[in-house]
């Protein structure tokens, strides 16, 4: 436990850095999934090519032996292979159109019908046994193959199935020439005469390609789905960064809060003991014949700390607010430095008279608190003289302005903010702690704000107090 007490910076920082490692290799294995699986997509897309390339060729051999069977002549036996050729057209949907583009013949045009064809074909696969169901398929088939056949007779729908058809091959039809009686012609060596005419095969993708399609556009879409997942991720990431840096900064801001407190409340404890015993010497010493001049400056400087432990206590408290009429707590700070400043130093207080009796929520004894921090420090700038001038600002809005106005060595631009900071100071022996407390009281506890508004070196620096009315 205490190795981690000590370590914890670094703790932290390990932390971040493994945490932003496991975010670029999950960003670096997510991009390679990806280059990966455009890989893919490219050969997906050859093998659709070489699908297509094949198919071609199969179709190509069908309408070849379709011309070869339509071109019989008379007499001739037709070749049992040619007939292979044709059925063996299974998934490929073709048109058999005429010269004058009437419907001679259709291939694999009804999507239902081979369905049923290869459910049927299942069937005698692995239960050859179920005649009763094999009857039904083929009765239903049977129907399903009347009522398509009756449809491609509407034009309109001859016309849609034709429109769906991608591609187009000519086939060399040869017919035995005949007279008006439609008598077959012979030649002088008894040959029939022949007419060629040039019928088309018309096709598209088979379904495989089809479905191999539909799968690839499914993949795609979901792939397209997976490359928003990077962005995603580092959204995430930032958002757990974000809300892990914001619990980080204010769970330490708390234990500062908590630490600040604890040391004022305690700073307060301990002035406070003596302090008691101190008043106890001054009431006793009162009773003495010890000259008045001595016992009240005693009497000040033990008021003066009690007013310290006041100050103390009341950091970390709640509630510190209450309606106060401002004018009286600046003078009475303004007046308490006067005194104990050089003589060479004047001091001014500037307000409108309409605002002497004008009252604010706050905590006296800390916001002369910080009042009396910004006038010690025009004091130090200043070099044992120059002008201090404190000035209250009622605006026409709900904001009060109260500036602390001197002309001495003034603030860095650099510096602005940095004065406000812990730690931050141009004294060899200050500790940095003034400015820092006067921003946590007026920020904190008073819902304020207090910044350098300007500050040109040994003419004008203005620290600037802004509170809510």
């Amino acid at each position: 436990m205490r190795f981690f007490t000590k370590n914890i910076i670094l703790i932290n920082r390990l932390i971040i850095v493994l945490s932003v490692l496991v975010t670029f290799s999950i960003l670096f294995l997510t991009i390679q999934f990806f280059k990966q699986q455009n890989s893919v997509e490219i050969r997906k897309l050859k093998v659709l090519k070489d699908l297509r390339v094949e198919e071609k060729k199969r179709i190509n051999i069908w309408a070849d032996a379709v011309s070869q069977m339509a071109s019989i002549s008379i007499g001739e036996t037709l070749d049992p292979c040619i007939l292979d050729i044709i059925k063996s057209n299974n998934n490929i949907p073709a048109i058999w159109l005429g010269s004058n583009s009437e419907l001679k013949a259709y291939r694999n045009l009804n999507p239902v019908e081979l369905l049923l064809q290869k459910e049927i074909e299942n069937i005698e696969e692995n239960t050859p046994d179920s005649v009763v169901l094999l009857n039904e398929k083929y009765n239903e088939i049977s129907i399903i193959k009347k009522d398509f056949e009756k449809k491609l007779n509407n034009k309109s729908f001859l016309e849609e199935q034709i429109n769906k058809m991608k591609y187009s091959i000519p086939i060399l039809i040869q017919s035995a020439k005949k007279d008006k009686n439609g008598e077959v012609l012979f030649d002088s060596l008894n040959n029939p005469l022949t007419d060629v005419t040039v019928d088309y095969v018309i096709y598209t993708d088979s379904y495989i390609i089809k479905e191999f399609n539909k799968l690839s556009r499914e993949s795609k879409n979901f792939i397209d789905k997976l490359k928003k997942l990077p962005v995603i991720i580092l959204l995430i990431t930032i958002i757990i960064f974000f809300i892990a840096y914001l619990a980080f900064y204010y769970s330490k801001k708390s234990q500062q809060d908590k630490l600040w407190a604890g040391i004022a409340k305690e700073t307060a404890h301990q002035i406070g003991t003596p302090l008691s015993s101190l008043m106890g010497w001054v009431e006793y010493l009162k009773n003495q014949n010890i000259k008045y001049d001595v016992i009240l400056e005693i009497e000040k400087d033990t008021t003066r700390l009690q007013q310290i432990a006041n100050r103390f206590s009341k950091i970390g408290s709640s509630s510190l607010l209450k309606s106060t009429q401002i004018i009286p707590v600046l003078e009475k700070t303004l007046d308490y430095v006067k005194k104990r400043a050089s003589m060479n130093i004047n001091f001014s207080f500037s307000f409108n008279q309409n605002d002497k009796n004008l009252s604010i929520n706050l905590s006296p004894e800390l916001f002369s608190w910080v009042i009396e921090n910004l006038l010690k420090n025009s004091i130090d700038s200043l070099q044992k003289s120059g002008n201090i001038k404190l000035e209250l600002l009622n605006t026409k809005n709900s904001d009060l302005i109260i500036d602390v106005i001197d002309d001495g060595k003034g603030i860095p631009n650099r510096d602005f903010k940095k004065v406000f900071d812990p730690g931050h100071t141009t004294k060899k022996r200050g500790w940095g702690l003034g400015l820092s407390l006067c921003k946590r009281i007026i920020t904190e506890y008073h819902s304020g704000k207090i910044f350098v508004l300007k500050s040109v070196p040994f003419k004008q620096t203005i620290i600037r107090i802004v509170i809510n009315k």
